[in-house]
This record gives structure tokens, sequence and C-alpha cells, in this order.
């Protein structure tokens, strides 16, 4: 959202959105509605008519996994599988591939040689393009169909970081002096900062929810069962100085923003954080993305090109809507 604002010369004007929901996902709403408002056109490419959708001005329906080829793996197991279509694309849905091929060869009518994505391609011509040598020395398969036959489960050396003793600095050892980090604006030599502090007595922590990842998943009818709303989770003692009662409703907020929603009482919160889940609901205007700041981690941009975001360090307020419908 900042990059959107800040870009002037010359200033963007139009936003793509696919496999992403940043109302969702990405951090300080009230930004990000500011940076939309900017924009004069916002493309989007869904399943769902999620939040970010709702601030689109066209809107491409997308295949889902069971209409198109693809490879498929995770970060919670070391498997890969082939992801192969069950029924063709419904009505006008298009697989995020296709669509870029179709936008690759319209955008060379207009300008040719402007695009150098391909403008002729099939999705399984895709995977043997995908398919590389070090895709089948960590699987043990030659190509990819192979997983038609059943998943291939990556060799791994080890689970336990550096066991081969070998670091990713410029001296391949652990460092204690760090010319990068000098190099990044900090001491060379690590030092002792206190914890982060904020001028609001919560700390806030937003971890992930078992019942679904960012904005998928929680709107399934059958998974609402397990997760029909989101709480706050806050400490007795904590509770007990604002007034709260269990399932209470209840606002939490600081200068990004805020959200309303019901209260749960629990000593598995310290006395001095407050924990709400990530996570979207389809009919509520819930998001934890509404309290939490943009702020730009240390060294972000060394590592990934981009600043990223210290998620962890948020600090907000909780005040008592209603007890009312509430037992004693």
């Amino acid at each position: 959202a900042q990059s959107i604002l800040d870009a002037n010369d010359p200033p963007i004007r139009m936003l793509w959105v696919a496999c992403k929901n940043p109302f969702a996902q990405d951090f300080d709403r009230n930004k990000m509605e500011k940076a939309f408002s900017k924009l004069e056109m916002v493309v989007c490419v869904d399943q769902f008519f999620n939040e970010t959708v709702q601030h689109a001005d066209i809107v491409l329906p997308v295949t889902t996994t069971f209409e198109h080829w693809d490879l498929s793996s995770s970060y919670w197991h070391y498997w890969l599988s082939i992801n192969e279509p069950a029924i063709k694309p419904m009505y006008e849905c298009k697989s995020d591939l296709d669509i870029a091929v179709l936008l690759s060869r319209t955008i060379n009518k207009m300008e040719p040689g402007s695009c150098t994505f391909p403008q002729e391609i099939d999705q399984k011509k895709w995977l043997d393009l995908e398919f590389n040598d070090g895709m089948a020395k960590q699987f043990g398969i030659r190509s990819w169909d192979e997983l038609l036959d059943g998943p291939a489960k990556a060799k791994m050396v080890s689970t336990a970081a550096w066991h081969d003793r070998k670091f990713k600095t410029p001296s391949g050892k652990y460092e204690f002096l760090s010319s990068r980090c000098e190099e990044n604006g900090h001491k060379a030599l690590p030092e002792y900062k206190p914890a982060a502090e904020g001028e609001l007595p919560f700390h806030l922590f937003t971890p992930h929810l078992q019942y679904g990842l960012h904005s998928q998943f929680v709107n399934l009818d059958w998974m609402q069962v397990f997760w029909p709303e989101p709480f706050v989770y806050i400490h007795p003692v904590a509770a007990a100085k604002k007034g709260i009662r269990e399932l209470a409703k209840v606002r939490v907020f600081n200068d990004a923003g805020d959200v309303e929603l019901r209260a749960k009482i629990t000593t598995n919160v310290p006395e001095d954080f407050l924990v709400m889940y990530e996570s979207w609901f389809n009919k509520l205007k819930y998001n934890v993305q509404n309290v939490v700041k943009d702020t730009p981690a240390d060294m972000g941009k060394m590592a990934t090109g981009a600043p990223g975001a210290a998620i962890h360090s948020q600090f907000v307020d909780i005040v008592l809507i209603a007890n009312e419908g509430v037992e004693a």
C-alpha cells in the first residue's frame, strides 16, 4: 500500500491481483483503502467474492484445482503431487496461466515485443518447463508425469538447521561480527535491545488459525461449524480490570484501526497480551489486519528485496462495548 501511495513519477494507475487477497492478508487496512482509491483500475482474478474482489473494477473468474494441471507442494509436509483436472473448466473460467498467456498475446499485438511472457502454451508443457534437475534430485523422479502413479517425497538429509555446519554468511561461518549488518545500517557487533514497547497496554499476537489459511477454507459451510465466529482472547485479570465478561462485545483498537468482536477469557494468554486469529469471514467485517501496522522489519529488504513487516510488534487497547445478554 505504501509503495502505491509513494509512487508519483510515474504514478501507479492500475493493479492486477491474482493468487492473493491483500485486504485479508496484508497490513494497515486504512492505508490499503487509501492506496486502492488512488488507482484508476483494479483487476482481480479469483474464485471467491472476497474483500479484495469487493474493491475491484473488473473480476475475472479463475479455475479451481479441479479444472487445471499443476504441481502441488506444501509448507507443512515433504510431498510433491500432481494436480490432475477432474472436470473441464466451467463456463468461461480460465487458469491463471491461460489468462497470463492471453494477456501477453494481447499486449504484444498492441506493442510487439513489449511482453516476454509466452503467447502460446498448454498446461502440460508448462509443467515440463517448471520441472528441473533440482526437483528431480530432491524428489527422485525424472519428470512430473511419474507423479501420476502417486506422490513423491522429498529426500531430506536432516530437518535440523545448519546440520552440515554451513552458514549462509560471507565467511560460511557463524558470525558474531557482521559486515552485512553494518552495511544495512545496524551495529556490526550484537548488542542488547530491550523488548519492544508501545504506548498502548496490550501486546497483540495474530497467529494462524488451524481451520483455515489466510482467506482460504474458512468460508466453507462445514468449516464454520468448527469456527463460527472470531474471538479476542484475554486473561481473566485483564478482563476484570476492563469490566469484560465472557463473550462480551468489545472493541480492539490502535491508531491503525479497530476490530469489533466478542471476547473469550482464558489463562492461556498472558495478562498483558491479547490474541486474535488471522482469518477471513465472508459475512463479517472482522480482520486482524485492521490493527496490524506495516512497520518494516530491520533487514527484511536484504533477504527478500522487500522491507517485510514486523508483524509481532503490535500494541493495542481494548474497551467494552456491551455485556448485555452475557451471563454473570
